[in-house]
């Protein structure tokens, strides 16, 4: 981290806020068709698995985000991701599962 002091209520809220979009990026349950209905067709999404790897990615991004504006130090970085992969480990085994099964269709 530079040498400035660190804005710990905008720290908080950095962790707060990231941890809340690894949170929603289970989307295993929504209304796929409703999500659709107001998206272009070429931006539609073609299963549950897509939608849920977009929004795990820009949780990723988020916190990528985070970091290099300083408010969230590497350290924790790694806490969150760890935190992430153990507080939905049954998220992240059913994407390996679907990466295995659209592997072995194509």
């Amino acid at each position: 981290m530079s040498g400035r002091p660190r804005d710990e209520p905008l720290h908080l809220t950095a962790v707060e806020l990231v941890r809340a979009a690894y949170e929603v990026a289970d989307m295993r349950r929504v209304d796929l068709a409703a999500i659709n209905e107001v998206r272009p067709p070429t931006l539609r999404y073609h299963a549950q698995y897509e939608l849920v790897r977009e929004f795990i990615a820009r949780a990723n991004t988020m916190l990528d985000f985070a970091g290099q504006l300083g408010l969230i130090e590497s350290e924790e970085d790694a806490e969150i991701r760890r935190s992430a992969g153990r507080d939905h480990s049954d998220l992240f085994q059913w994407l390996a599962d679907e990466d295995k099964r659209l592997s072995a269709e194509s």
